[in-house]
């Protein structure tokens, strides 16, 4: 049972219930949409190699992307390629003081050939600057991660599935450590290594995920201070996240806060999340263009699919989410669509069926036949979908393909009777085969006679921004050089979107795919039954881009 896990300790920076409970549909400020001209198509790709003298991986612009005529940050490669200006004077000044030379590889564009998001290739020659950085020194990056009481995502995810998953601290630290060597060798760091320092924190998680525990927080990111940090990769609550910027360092995970809330915090906090702004923009379009119009809830089960369409919309009460459910109603409201009744559950495991058994009897009351459940998927599994079968409730159920449930491991975990009338949007591309994504691949380039801990994906992708951003810093590495060089990123398509950086930028997947579940379709991801299905496939837009108009959801071809 899930309440036996309570009160384990083990290492979770990643996917933890935590994390997937904070992954809402509406959770920020709604601002008007920044330009976009780019329109992205996924594509299959093909697990990458270590980097050698090989051609160029593909299309490093991701087939065209955001706007790029803008001038780059001071020091950005003016070619446009992204990175540090390419120098051969072994004595061009840093802030560590003289430091080597930096130049395009002459055997190849792509940093590692074959990888989708892969960097330009640069040499590097002479003296790096030594300590330009707390957390830097001239061999290595330190980088902490932060241990945490509670189970583990993949303890509740094997509860709730009945599949054993490899989810020990020790695993974890072993991933960790292969994928810091991996990007030590296939990235260039400038003669420095990335040495990962896990430590365990006094911070509670569910209640950071709530707003609070910030003396917690802050004590953990004073900890980390003390290890030496540069950087953080398990900033997966907005108290911790917050409390490493005002220690100065820089921090990967906070969950889809506001576009401002990064620009405060610059240029400290990263995030594999979309942010929030993001996130509204998205969820808002998306649904006014697909859905506004429409007067009937043609993808509805028996008894509702016919009846005039009638919006609901479920959310956690933390007050700065409902802040947000309240934005965002306004935002669509303006687009034509009103919601009959808006409610809220607590983040709280324990409670989420009784909780969901009255929030869908009050749904059910109100003729609700659209629900935009901005729910984690815990609260979709054991609550909202095994209480809407018991009161025989098929609605329609809008997603925002957030906190992994575009994920088909993890959809497949919410009851088919319900979840077959599931659509709408998600923000990473089409679910990557396990044991043939590029994170597996690059672990196992490093332990190829081990198996990598659960999550390993996140944990891969986390670290790439890591990685990245110290690439493109060049030798005088420190946390204002990171940002300049994440901004001078050129910007690509791969399994998670397409990727850009820039002022108020600090998330990289820019665009959204449509999306809808087939319970009896077979899943690439682990040869199972239950799979979302990609639209046109798994052609990507921008909040602007959209175009108005029925989609063929739940349409073969």
């Amino acid at each position: 049972m899930l309440g036996s896990l309570l009160g384990q300790r083990a290492l979770r920076p990643y996917l933890p219930v935590g994390a997937a409970a904070v992954a809402f549909l509406v959770m920020a400020s709604v601002v008007g949409p920044a330009p976009r001209s780019h329109q992205a198509l996924a594509g299959s790709v093909d697990v990458p190699l270590a980097a050698g003298p090989q051609q160029d991986g593909g299309d490093r612009t991701g087939g065209g992307g955001p706007d790029s005529t803008a001038p780059g940050p001071s020091g950005a490669d003016p070619s446009g390629a992204g990175g540090p200006a390419p120098t051969t004077d072994p004595g061009a000044t840093g802030g560590g003081g003289s430091v080597g030379g930096v130049a395009p590889c002459p055997d190849r564009a792509a940093q590692v050939p074959g990888d989708p998001y892969s960097p330009p290739c640069f040499t590097f020659s002479g003296d790096n600057g030594g300590a330009t950085a707390t957390g830097v020194t001239a061999d290595e990056i330190v980088i902490s991660v932060r241990r945490l009481e509670g189970p583990t995502a993949g303890e509740i995810f094997a509860d709730i599935s009945g599949e054993s998953v490899e989810d020990s601290p020790e695993s974890y630290a072993n991933t960790l450590d292969a994928l810091a060597r991996y990007f030590s060798e296939r990235f260039q760091l400038y003669g420095r290594t990335l040495r990962i320092e896990i430590f365990d924190g006094e911070g509670v998680g569910a209640s950071e995920l709530l707003g609070g525990g910030r003396e917690a927080a802050l004590a953990d990111a004073v900890r980390a201070r003390e290890i030496g940090a540069f950087a953080d990769l398990s900033a997966i609550t907005l108290p911790y996240a917050d409390a490493l910027t005002r220690q100065g360092i820089i921090g990967f995970g906070a969950p889809y806060p506001s576009r401002s809330w990064f620009e405060e915090r610059r240029p400290y906090a990263w995030s594999l999340f979309p942010d929030g702004t993001l996130v509204s923009e998205a969820g808002a379009a998306a649904t006014a263009a697909r859905l506004a119009g429409q007067e009937t809830a043609e993808y509805a089960g028996e008894g509702i699919r016919g009846r005039p369409r009638v919006y609901g919309l479920v959310a956690p009460e933390n007050a700065e989410y409902q802040e947000s459910v309240e934005r965002y109603t306004s935002a669509i409201g303006e687009k034509g669509i009103t919601f009959a009744t808006s409610l809220r559950y607590k983040l709280d495991i324990s409670s989420m069926p009784n909780q969901a058994s009255n929030i869908v009897a009050q749904l059910k009351d109100a003729g609700v036949t659209t629900l935009v459940c901005a729910c984690d998927p815990v609260m979709l599994a054991l609550g909202m979908a095994p209480k809407a079968n018991e009161q025989s409730w098929e609605p329609e159920w809008l997603t925002g393909g957030l906190a992994f449930v575009e994920q088909d491991i993890v959809a497949q975990l919410i009851d088919s009777r319900q979840w077959r009338h599931a659509f709408g949007t998600a923000f990473n591309a089409e679910s990557e085969p396990i044991g043939a994504s590029y994170p597996y691949a690059a672990f196992k380039q490093i332990r190829p006679g081990d198996e990598p801990a659960f999550g390993v994906e996140e944990l891969y992708y986390s670290m790439y921004l890591l990685a990245l951003g110290i690439h493109l810093a060049g030798p005088n590495l420190t946390p204002e050089s990171f940002e300049a060089g994440m901004f001078s990123y050129q910007g690509a398509s791969g399994p998670r979107g397409y990727w850009s950086f820039g002022p108020g930028d600090y998330t990289p997947t820019d665009d959204f795919r449509e999306i809808w579940w087939d319970p009896d379709r077979i899943s690439a991801q682990n040869n199972r039954p239950g799979a979302w299905v990609q639209v046109n496939g798994g052609q990507r837009w921008f909040a602007d881009t959209i175009p108005t108009g029925p989609a063929p959801f739940f349409q073969e071809g």
